[in-house]
């Protein structure tokens, strides 16, 4: 499904990625977890080159990410889901209307467009809600019609970059259970950077730590809270235990 190799990216002398190599499965659900400044944000903007990488290999199905020019990757940006840590709304328009002109800038016509809209603002129980403006809203509410932006694509993969990030502790609660909910539907490949320790252990398939810029382990849930080997892992861990 992605497949990316030997993956670096440098600012300045810093090298936030270096030389990271990983596989995800379709339909599975992959968590990125690490101290801040590891390169897990830099690694999951790389896979649809909101950042790009200054060498290595990134593939999504047949489609060589890397080589592709602009043209054809807007095209493939279709395919690909992707939540950010701040909302990004466009404030003088309606929930329904942010979500719909995501699908109108991928060419997908007014009437269609607006209905798919509508099914996504459902899925993450917005339905009630499809014509309030983004200061009409909660964090939560807000960061929920991003993720229906994303969803509304019908992506063949969901990116996730700190989602809860930017969110009161208090409304992190109805964020992560929109999240939970998609990923037991199960029909969306899904790369998840958090720091939401219970969330990662209840949802991912695997878990992959990150520290300077390489990846230190990856494993099972269980294995890796539980038998962790890396020292970032440990850490994990003893936060689990207290």
């Amino acid at each position: 499904m992605l497949q990316i190799t030997d993956l670096y990216k440098c600012y300045g002398h810093k090298k936030a990625l270096n030389g990271i190599s990983l596989e995800v499965d379709q339909g599975e659900t992959v968590v990125i977890m690490g101290p801040s400044g590891c390169g897990k944000s830099t690694l999951i903007r790389c896979i649809n080159r909101l950042t790009e990488p200054d060498s290595g290999m990134i593939s999504l199905g047949n489609k060589r990410i890397t080589e592709l020019s602009l043209t054809e990757l807007l095209e493939v940006r279709r395919k690909i889901g992707f939540v950010f840590q701040h909302f990004n709304l466009i404030k003088r328009l309606s929930a329904l209307d942010n979500v719909a002109m995501a699908l109108r800038l991928h060419g997908i016509p007014v009437l269609e467009a607006e209905q798919r809209s509508k099914i996504a603002l459902g899925k993450v129980g917005l339905g009630n809600k499809l014509n309030d403006k983004p200061e009409e809203l909660s964090g939560g509410e807000q960061q929920r019609v991003g993720i229906a932006r994303a969803l509304a694509l019908e992506p063949e993969i969901m990116l996730w970059d700190e989602p809860t990030a930017s969110l009161d502790p208090i409304l992190v609660g109805e964020v992560i259970e929109v999240m939970e909910e998609l990923v037991r539907e199960g029909k969306t490949t899904m790369v998840i950077v958090t720091h939401e320790l219970f969330f990662a252990r209840r949802a991912a398939d695997r878990i992959v730590f990150m520290d300077k810029g390489v990846i230190v382990e990856s494993g099972v849930p269980e294995e890796v809270f539980e038998r962790p080997v890396s020292e970032i892992g440990q850490k994990y861990r003893r936060l689990l235990r207290h």
